[in-house]
């Protein structure tokens, strides 16, 4: 590839991958304030069971039916944020393979550009050394 388009590309590329490393960034933070939620949804749910444990013997029949609505509601609910818990987990590592193909694809163009630099500097070397060359010979061809 032609070095100027290479210089061209790059930022680009770079600019796809910064995208791409907000969003994980963004989708991670989503993740773990997921998984907070659930720890929250878990902890309020043991700590219910504990204190129905502790109050079983002293509960009338209408108190033990909110209590067990309230267990099942708890339920659902830890339920529903366990399977947003899995979303986020999913869109999180999509998004880390997305990142890890616009670093691949960023690294290519890095590569190709120092090559097509490279390529360009031993071009003009030798035409550096052909010039030299011909002046050499021009030179020693005056001096005999």
């Amino acid at each position: 590839m032609n070095r100027l388009l290479l210089e061209r590309i790059m930022p680009i590329a770079e600019h796809e991958k910064e995208e791409t490393a907000t969003e994980m960034r963004s989708l991670k933070a989503r993740f773990e304030a997921d998984m907070e939620a659930l720890y929250r949804l878990l902890v309020t749910y043991e700590s219910l069971m504990k204190s129905q444990d502790e109050q079983s013997g002293t509960v009338d029949l209408l108190m033990s039916q909110y209590r067990e609505k309230t267990r099942d509601l708890l339920k659902r609910q830890i339920e529903t944020q366990q399977l947003v818990v899995t979303q986020s987990r999913n869109r999180y590592h999509l998004a880390q393979e997305r990142l890890l193909g616009k670093v691949v694809e960023e690294k290519k163009y890095v590569t190709l550009h120092e090559k097509a630099s490279q390529q360009e500097v031993a071009a003009t070397k030798a035409t550096e050394q052909s010039f030299i060359d011909e002046l050499a010979v021009i030179h020693h061809g005056k001096g005999k």
